[in-house]
């Protein structure tokens, strides 16, 4: 219940958004859905989300995504 309560908070638009990054982030949930955090981050990551708009989306902070991008490049 709690992840739905966090993906539902992550949908809610900041004010002013434009609507085309209303539309954004919802192609990007559906983009990442079913996926662990560490890897829709690495995902959206990919797809050219910044950092600060992949911790909205996800519900975690910035620097969980620098993370997750690190280990992606530690492994390789």
């Amino acid at each position: 219940m709690a992840k739905k309560r966090a993906r539902k908070a992550a949908v809610e638009p900041e004010a002013g958004a434009s609507v085309q990054d209303k539309i954004a982030g919802c192609l990007a949930l559906i983009a990442v859905k079913g996926l662990e955090p560490e890897d829709a981050a690495l995902r959206l990551d990919g797809i050219g989300f910044t950092s600060h708009e992949i911790a909205g989306l996800l519900n975690v902070n910035e620097n969980y995504v620098r993370v997750a991008k690190h280990r992606k490049k530690k492994k390789h």
